[in-house]
């Protein structure tokens, strides 16, 4: 008994060591990779170069997959051909592992679909509906996906931004609603998706609840939302409040300031 449990204890050492030197290992990856994409959203200068060396140098092709889908979005807004970088993009050296499904990758990478709802956002406000129709095709080669909530985002951003026959509606509702039970999702980004479904909403123009019109203008006060709705032309619909409240004031201002003219005048 005394041997089975030092062997336990042997065996939970190493993973825990096994685990410390991957997520260290990942850690380095990473870093250089979350510093790109802080600087596309903070719209910096060096963005475009800084990702095209990450991926040149990144020896994972894991990460340097996740790179080719932050260049493919710098590369439209540049407006610059990126047909190659499309089709270079594996999607399955990110959530696969050996060549099959891997749960665990999918949850490590959720990351990852943030920017490629932005991707497909910008290639609908470019009418880039081939770049459209080529990440919707690769997510069909992984039919492992559809059990996932981010992988059903997809498909009705897809249908949405394509105008396809049922929009993506019944999926985009069902994400408000909170009736998605039967697929996994990463728990810490369930409130991003949500704002993601209901500015996709806004941008078909389907009714829902005033909730959620309301924080649209939360989402609106960050740069992964701003970048998505200005994409979508519906930023200026739902500005972010301190903004709107600023515009309200300074419309108050203007009509006291005129009213006080009227009394001037009629004295």
């Amino acid at each position: 008994m005394e041997y089975l449990f030092f062997a336990a204890m042997f065996c939970l050492l190493a993973y825990v060591m096994y685990r410390n030197v991957t997520l260290i290992s990942r850690y380095r990856h990473n870093k250089e990779y979350i510093e790109c994409y802080q600087d596309m959203l903070a719209e910096n200068e060096n963005a475009y170069d800084r990702i095209s060396r990450y991926i040149e140098n990144e020896k994972s092709e894991e990460f340097k997959n996740k790179g080719r889908i932050l260049k493919l979005f710098e590369q439209m807004k540049r407006n610059e051909d990126c047909q190659e970088t499309l089709a270079q993009l594996d999607l399955k050296e990110i959530f696969y592992r050996k060549g099959k499904y891997s749960r665990a990758q999918v949850m490590m990478n959720t990351d990852v679909f943030v920017w490629l709802y932005l991707d497909m956002a910008k290639a609908r406000k470019l009418s880039k509906f081939d770049v459209l129709d080529a990440l919707h095709e690769k997510f069909e080669a992984m039919p492992e996906m559809e059990m996932r909530v981010e992988y059903q985002l997809i498909k009705a951003i897809y249908n949405a931004l394509c105008e396809k026959e049922d929009a993506g509606v019944e999926m985009l509702s069902s994400l408000l609603d909170g009736s998605f039970a039967k697929y996994e999702y990463e728990k810490n980004l369930i409130g991003l998706f949500k704002r993601f479904a209901s500015s996709t909403l806004a941008y078909s123009g389907e009714p829902m609840e005033d909730y959620y019109k309301e924080d649209l203008h939360s989402f609106a006060g960050t740069a992964i939302g701003k970048t998505y709705m200005k994409d979508l032309e519906i930023y200026d619909k739902y500005p972010p409040k301190k903004a709107e409240e600023e515009t309200e004031n300074k419309e108050a201002e203007e009509n006291s300031e005129a009213e006080k003219e009227e009394e001037k005048t009629e004295e």
